[in-house]
């Protein structure tokens, strides 16, 4: 499996992107790891491990709200590692977090449960990937994680590329299907095509539906997340295009969708996905 694109790409300046708007990022995804937390029935001494963990915040999250339980992250992204390990240090916390990439790592002893907030959407061989997953898994071990929806379902995400589309040099090729990225799960019979041919069962699927609040205090600073993080950041980049009239744009847009409180809020739909090794 050459996963060498993704694991490039979280390790350069989109990695260090996520370690320095951290902190906003995990209160944007609060919900679904919350979301992921209701969903995983943990018992003390049981053992979590945590795929794509990023900068630790569901590890973490499950830890302090289950007394005794052993949780690995585990990411490609040294960077955002590092931050978990500061992060898990600063709160006193159990949780070991490893620099790794879960389609070929082996845990030291299996897991009681797999969990992911938005992690395992990037494997080039998901079907081989969740197989592995699989393996370190105890036998009716848990599963459960969170992924996007189509992009077409989730405003958030295209509202900032459908505001800039007039300014690109040229318009986004489609990905091609299938291909790793933030909404390759986005179809919910591929989720349940790929964990059927990579051995798990008792498969379950709930839609997510609800308003995401942005960060951001104003149109202003919201606008400049978004074009940092996100599709829109990468078209820039690969286009070498110029920012302003993109910003000016996309915080007029992003207006209309502030609220008294000055705070942007937009649909975002996801999938809570569930089974069983």
């Amino acid at each position: 499996m050459d996963n060498t694109a993704q694991i490039d790409y979280w390790n350069g300046p989109a990695g260090e992107k996520w370690v320095r708007d951290a902190d906003r990022l995990d209160r944007m995804l609060g919900p679904f790891a919350e979301a992921i937390i209701e969903t995983v029935k943990l018992s003390a001494g049981q053992r979590v491990t945590d795929i794509g963990c990023g900068a630790g915040a569901l590890s973490l999250g499950i830890e302090a709200g289950t007394v005794n339980v052993d949780v690995t992250g585990v990411d490609v992204s040294e960077p955002l590692v590092a931050l978990a390990r500061r992060r898990a240090e600063a709160a006193g916390a159990r949780a070991k977090f490893v620099v790794a990439d879960a389609s070929s790592w082996v845990p030291e002893a299996p897991a009681d449960a797999v969990v992911s907030r938005f992690g395992v959407m990037f494997f080039a061989e998901p079907v081989a990937a969740f197989a592995n997953i699989r393996a370190g898994t105890k036998p009716g071990g848990q599963l459960s994680f969170a992924c996007w929806r189509p992009l077409a379902d989730n405003p958030w995400a295209l509202t900032p590329l459908m505001t800039a589309l007039p300014l690109l040099k040229e318009p986004p090729a489609p990905p091609e299907p299938g291909a790793p990225g933030p909404f390759a799960f986005g179809e919910e019979a591929r989720i349940r095509e790929i964990l059927g041919a990579s051995g798990w069962s008792e498969i379950t699927i709930k839609a997510w539906d609800g308003d995401m609040r942005l960060p951001g205090a104003d149109p202003a600073e919201t606008a400049g997340f978004l074009m940092e993080i996100g599709p829109l950041a990468r078209l820039i980049k690969e286009q070498a295009l110029d920012e302003a009239p993109i910003r000016a744009a996309l915080q007029a847009e992003v207006r209309k969708h502030a609220g008294t409180d000055g705070r942007t809020r937009m649909k975002a739909a996801a999938w809570i996905v569930g089974a069983r090794a």
